[in-house]
C-alpha cells in the first residue's frame, strides 16, 4: 500500500510537456507538474458541471414560469367563460319564470313537487349564488370542483325546467283545441239551455240540455273541437245524430240533422263541416240541436262560444 501511494506521488510531482501545434504558426508548449494539471481537469468537470446545473434550473424556472403564465391566461379565460355561463344561466331562470307566468303554471313554479323540495332547491341556489359572486381564482380546488358542480346542476334544472314547460304547453294546447269554442252554426238560437216547455206531445216542463239553432234546410253544421267521431246515424228522439269525443272530458251531440258528411272513427278538426240542417227525429221544423257534455254532465253550450 506504501509503495502504490510512493508512486503515485512520484508520478503527480513529474512534469508533463503539452504542445499545442496549430495549422499556421509555431507551435507552443507549456511545462507542469502533473498534480497542477489534474488540479486544471478537475476546476474545468466542475465549472463544467456546475454550469449544466445552473442553466438546467434557469431553464426549468423559466419553463415553469411559462407555465404558469399560461395557465393563469387559462384561468382567466375558463374564469370569464364560467361567468358568461352564468349570467346566461341567469337569463334562462329568469325567462323560464316568465314563461310559467305566461302560461298559467301554478305560480311560475313546477307542477308536481315532492314536499319540501321548492325550499330544498331554494337553499342550494343561494348556496350557488354566493359561489358564483367569487373571483375564480380565489376558489380552492373544494370550491371549485363545487362551482362546476353547481353549474351543472343548474343546467340539469333548467332543462327539466323546459321540458316541463313544453309538456304543459303541448298538453294545455291540445287541451284547447279540443274544448269548444265556437258555434256550430250561424243560425239564431231558438231555444237555450235549462228547462222549458215540451214543444213536442204533452205541455210539460223538461230539462233541455242543449241549445237549439233555428236555420234553413241544408244550412252547414261545423263540429266545434278536435276529436273523434264515435256516432253517426240515427238515435232515437234526436234523429240523425253525431257523435263527437274531444277528449280532456268533452263531448258534443249534433241532432236532428240531415246529409251527414262523417262516419264512427273519422277524425275531425274544429271548423270542419260534418252535416247540414234539418228536421229529422221528434222535431217541430228545421233546426239543430246542440249539446256540450263535461266530465259527464250537460253544461250551457253558451259557455262556450260568443
Amino acid at each position: 500500500m506504501g509503495k502504490r501511494i510512493n508512486s503515485l506521488g512520484k508520478l503527480l510531482g513529474e512534469r508533463v510537456d503539452i504542445l499545442i501545434m496549430p495549422r499556421l504558426g509555431s507551435s507552443i508548449k507549456f511545462k507542469m507538474h502533473a498534480l497542477t494539471l489534474l488540479a486544471l481537469i478537475i476546476l474545468w468537470v466542475g465549472i463544467t458541471v456546475a454550469g449544466l446545473l445552473f442553466f438546467t434550473r434557469g431553464y426549468d424556472y423559466q419553463i415553469t414560469k411559462a407555465d404558469n403564465e399560461l395557465m393563469r391566461v387559462k384561468m382567466k379565460l375558463i374564469g370569464e367563460e364560467l361567468e358568461r355561463g352564468r349570467k346566461s344561466l341567469e337569463l334562462i331562470r329568469t325567462t323560464d319564470k316568465q314563461m310559467r307566468q305566461m302560461l298559467g303554471m301554478p305560480d311560475g313554479k313546477f307542477i308536481n313537487l315532492p314536499k319540501g323540495w321548492e325550499t330544498t332547491k331554494e337553499k342550494e341556489d343561494d348556496r350557488a349564488r354566493a359561489l358564483f359572486q367569487k373571483d375564480v381564482k380565489d376558489l380552492s380546488v373544494e370550491e371549485f370542483e363545487e362551482y362546476i358542480n353547481s353549474l351543472e346542476e343548474a343546467v340539469q334544472m333548467r332543462l327539466s325546467s323546459f321540458q316541463e314547460i313544453a309538456w304543459f304547453y303541448a298538453n294545455r294546447r291540445e287541451g284547447l283545441n279540443s274544448t269548444p269554442s265556437i258555434r256550430p252554426s250561424t243560425a239564431r238560437i231558438s231555444s237555450g239551455f235549462g228547462y222549458r216547455l215540451d214543444p213536442v206531445g204533452r205541455r210539460t216542463s223538461r230539462r233541455h240540455n242543449g241549445v237549439d239553432f233555428a236555420g234553413k234546410p241544408d244550412s252547414p253544421i261545423v263540429v266545434t273541437a278536435d276529436g273523434v267521431v264515435r256516432h253517426a246515424g240515427w238515435v232515437p228522439s234526436y234523429g240523425q245524430a253525431i257523435l263527437v269525443d274531444h277528449g280532456f272530458g268533452y263531448s258534443t251531440l249534433y241532432a236532428h240533422t240531415t246529409a251527414i258528411q262523417v262516419k264512427a272513427g273519422d277524425v275531425v278538426k274544429r271548423g270542419d263541416k260534418i252535416a247540414t240542417m234539418g228536421s229529422s227525429g221528434r222535431s217541430t221544423g228545421t233546426h239543430l240541436h246542440y249539446e256540450v257534455w263535461k266530465d259527464g254532465q250537460a253544461v250551457n253550450p253558451s259557455n262556450y262560444f260568443k
